[in-house]
């Protein structure tokens, strides 16, 4: 009996943690789209500086999370959001309403696909 309790602390400590994952990837993920969401009304009202401001505070939150990202998500995610990210900054510069509403639609849909493929249900475990 002894013998099982290590184990079970370990697998414990470990659902503990992709649940607590899950939940912080998810909180994260909306609160980037949240900002996401912002820049873009703001882009629709031809306010670029805000625009600017509130795609940066999303961009900044991602890179504070990107390190932890790091260690649970596949880089190729990764790289994908950054490259997304980078769109949509090229088009925040040239003002194109256009492009930028895209790149944050898409953007936007990877980060929920990210916070999607982190959290426990049966479809991710089988």
């Amino acid at each position: 009996m002894r013998a099982l309790i290590i184990p079970a602390a370990v697998l414990a400590a470990v659902l503990a943690f992709a649940l607590w994952s899950g939940c912080y990837i998810q909180n994260q993920a909306e609160a980037w789209t949240a900002l996401l969401g912002e820049a873009d009304q703001a882009a629709g009202e031809e306010r670029w500086e805000e625009t600017e401001q509130r795609l940066q505070q999303s961009y900044d939150s991602w890179q504070k999370s990107r390190t932890f990202l790091h260690t649970v998500v596949e880089h190729d995610d990764l790289d994908e959001v950054e490259t997304l990210f980078a769109a949509a900054f090229a088009a925040c510069d040239e003002e194109d309403i256009p492009d930028f509403h895209t790149a944050l639609n898409q953007l936007s849909e990877k980060l929920s696909l990210l916070a999607e493929t982190q959290e426990i249900s049966v479809k991710n475990i089988l």
